[in-house]
């Protein structure tokens, strides 16, 4: 296979059925839109930011969970610059439920990556489309996630949370970075709530890096989830339309940091509360499919 048909196809494998049947709905297409820049300065928001680099890595590690198996060797995002010394420690794929990532450990870098596969097989879309939703977790009062994003992680939650425990005894002095791209975004947000309620000693270590994520919890999930006052990134590549999803009257909000990648290749970061700086300051006319599978680093 020709190296732009490799890259076609992956991107085609990460838009997936989802990007294909919004295109259906909403009538945007593949390209891009380009619009104004109507932004502010991120300083002049007081919002946190981190070097485009550190998002880069982290999407790498989103990526990696697309072609991840029990060894650290899934071609191109497992040879990003800061990869090095990688070691996965364990890996899951689901069929009845499905749900796939992995967790590994950095040496050189000292971090425990938790990583979410995207949307990527017909279990997954489906998933994606069951928006209703659940009142979860248990112990915060109030608090409703979207239903299809959470089966998916619940399936494997206590394998994965206990590993992350385990590890974390072990290795403790190492940050815990939980991460994923579109779907495995969401699921990546609803690790950290978990963890963060069952282990709250563990909250200080823990981070959160995310790419083309939906909206995936309530305004008292999102509360919660800024309340822990961790590094919380959500990137959002130009004119991606999967973050501004879903359209209706759903009571679905983000939360943390989006960081957000303009179309003049500019990142911008706006904290909570402060998004109308970022994304959401673009026309619905620009939104589209083909950015949600052209983060850099993925």
């Amino acid at each position: 296979m020709a190296p732009n048909d490799a890259s076609a196809n992956k991107v085609v494998k990460r838009a997936g059925l989802l990007g294909f049947l919004l295109s259906l709905v909403t009538g945007s297409g593949g390209g891009n839109t380009p619009a104004p820049d109507m932004r502010a300065s991120p300083s002049s928001h007081n919002a946190p930011a981190v070097p485009q680099s550190t998002l880069d890595l982290y999407a790498a590690y989103s990526g990696a969970a697309y072609n991840m198996s029990a060894s650290w060797d899934c071609g191109t995002e497992c040879q990003h610059p800061g990869t090095e010394g990688t070691m996965v420690m364990y890996h899951w794929d689901t069929s009845v439920v499905t749900s796939t990532g992995y967790i590994a450990i950095n040496s050189n870098k000292k971090i425990i990556i938790v990583a979410f596969r995207g949307s990527s097989s017909p279990g997954d879309w489906a998933q994606d489309f069951e928006l209703d939703p659940t009142n979860w977790p248990d112990n915060i009062s109030g608090s409703s996630v979207v239903s299809g994003f959470l089966s998916g992680y619940l399936i494997t939650s206590t394998q994965v949370v206990q590993t992350v425990v385990d590890l974390s005894a072990k290795l403790p002095d190492y940050t815990i970075v939980a991460t994923g791209h579109s779907l495995g975004g969401s699921r990546a947000s609803l690790f950290v709530a978990d963890l963060t309620t069952k282990y709250p000693d563990l909250a200080s270590r823990v981070q959160l890096f995310t790419y083309g994520q939906a909206k995936c919890g309530n305004q008292v999930f999102a509360q919660y989830m800024d309340s822990l006052d961790i590094q919380i990134f959500r990137e959002v590549n130009k004119g991606d339309i999967a973050p501004h999803l879903p359209f209706d009257n759903r009571p679905y909000v983000h939360f943390g940091t989006e960081a957000w990648v303009t179309f003049s290749d500019q990142t911008v970061f706006c904290k909570s509360g402060e998004y109308s700086h970022c994304s959401a300051s673009l026309p619905p006319a620009s939104y589209n499919i083909a950015d949600h599978s052209t983060y850099k680093g993925l």
